[in-house]
């Protein structure tokens, strides 16, 4: 009797591998860290909901509409993505925190595969994605997320869809379909958190400058034009809702005047040797007063303050957005220091010195493998491969940087900076071809070998 043989992805040594790597993420997420994690750090809030999401899906779920209180305004402060999803969760399960652990679980995994799915696009060898996908799933930012109650799994799974289909329609820049179906993918993004909203404007010249000579610049004006038509039609519910409850075109949610705030007040008072943590709660209370001085009746909560009046909501982040951009107008040099601090913030600064001490020790080696891996593909003239990933790296931390930037909001990029730093530990198997599915962003199908951007995982070691 013949034997049935296994497709290359479920032969038992790569399955053994996986199976292996989901029993010991699942056992570090459900039993280690809620044992060790509190006693590491409690601002970390495991088991716990954070950002005022679970009072959203509350709302949501007993009918009281998009609100934090049942009796104050409806609001415009947070995305809908993600306290919709909670809220389904709720509606499923009730209240269980299990249950978002749960589902967080499962987000993260589907992550790791689609990294899978990406990585095998940028090369032949299996162990790219394979080692990525590990250094993603143990990466401890990566199970600190998906312990909270809060956005961050969600939307770093939504950022690697939407690049994956991104590096397929790239590869196909003659079919317009793709680029809608990018668009939309796009759209659900920017419906969980906002940043990635101007990325295609920054993907419109990346393309113009280094891919014009595979891609005519009127089709790529095209293609990056329907990419925009699509993310706009998904957001159109939420910004016709918007402009129901304002009048004013507002796409994303009413918080850049808190960030930016809250990030120059930081900025201002970190040489009294404050820990983040406290800082920004002092911001919050110093916001409080604002919203008092200024006549606005709040519910003041820990962080956020909730308006009885969508409008005054509205003026209110307007007003401290202009104070802070005016008071960076005003003093350059002081705008230079906070954007330099903020680099560091970005990638490092956790609530307390203890924790942004650990996030150098963890978040250092990535970042310099990733930048090695990016080094690596410009020497082997294979960027084009890696370019939307880079993009879309230096992009985020750019949103971040002249607003308010912490480690937590470049959790999202582990991912990216899991491939590009597989690259580098992978970097001494020898060129091998790509398949034609991986060949370039051209859509050109082509028997011509191309150069891999890491050795083929079917060689000889």
């Amino acid at each position: 009797m013949t034997m049935r043989r296994f497709p290359s992805w479920f032969r038992p040594s790569w399955f053994s591998v996986g199976v292996l790597a989901v029993v010991v993420h699942a056992a570090l997420l459900l039993v280690v860290i809620p044992q060790v994690g509190a006693r590491v750090n409690p601002l970390y809030n495991q088991d716990r909901f954070s950002d005022g999401y679970d009072q959203l899906a509350q709302n949501l779920v007993l009918g009281n509409g998009y609100r934090f209180y049942p009796d104050t305004a409806r609001t415009l402060m947070r995305e809908p993505g993600y306290p919709v999803f909670l809220a389904g969760i709720m509606l499923l399960f009730g209240s269980s925190f299990l249950a978002v652990k749960i589902a967080n679980l499962l987000l993260a995994l589907a992550t790791a595969w689609l990294m899978i799915r990406l990585a095998a696009r940028l090369s032949d060898n299996r162990w790219l994605g394979i080692a990525a996908a590990l250094l993603f799933l143990f990466h401890p930012a990566t199970l600190i997320a998906e312990s909270r109650g809060s956005v961050e799994t969600l939307f770093t799974f939504l950022v690697v869809l939407f690049l994956l289909v991104l590096h397929i329609a790239l590869g196909r820049s003659d079919d317009w379909r793709y680029y809608l179906l990018t668009g939309a993918v796009l759209g659900l993004t920017v419906l969980v958190r906002s940043t990635p909203m101007l990325f295609p404007v920054f993907l419109l010249g990346y393309l113009l400058v280094l891919e014009r000579h595979r891609t005519p610049p009127l089709a790529i004006c095209r293609n990056v034009a329907v990419v925009v038509l699509a993310m706009f039609a998904v957001l159109s519910p939420w910004i016709i809702r918007n402009y129901g409850l304002t009048r004013k075109f507002v796409p994303t949610a009413s918080v850049l005047g808190i960030s930016a705030h809250a990030g120059e007040y930081i900025c201002a008072h970190r040489s009294e040797d404050r820990p983040f943590y406290l800082l920004d709660r002092d911001a919050a209370q110093e916001r409080t007063r604002v919203a008092a001085a200024l006549g606005y009746p709040i519910e003041d909560g820990y962080y956020y303050q909730s308006f009885y009046s969508t409008e005054h909501e509205l003026k209110f982040s307007g007003y401290l957005a202009h104070q802070v951009f005016r008071d960076y107008a005003r003093n350059p040099l002081f705008c230079a220091k906070c954007m330099a601090l903020n680099v560091f913030n970005f990638w490092f600064t956790g609530k307390t010195a203890a924790s942004t001490a650990a996030n150098v020790l963890v978040q250092l080696p990535y970042l310099i493998l990733a930048g090695f891996g990016v080094l690596l593909s410009v020497r082997r003239k294979q960027f084009a491969l890696i370019g939307p990933m880079v993009l879309f790296i230096v992009y985020v931390m750019a949103v971040h940087v002249p607003i308010l930037a912490q480690a937590r909001y470049s959790v999202p990029l582990i991912p990216l900076l899991s491939i590009l730093a597989s690259v580098t530990l992978i970097s001494k198997s020898k060129p091998a071809n790509l398949t034609s599915a991986a060949a370039g962003f051209d859509g050109a199908e082509s028997s011509a070998p191309v150069p891999s951007l890491v050795g083929s995982g079917t060689e000889k070691q």
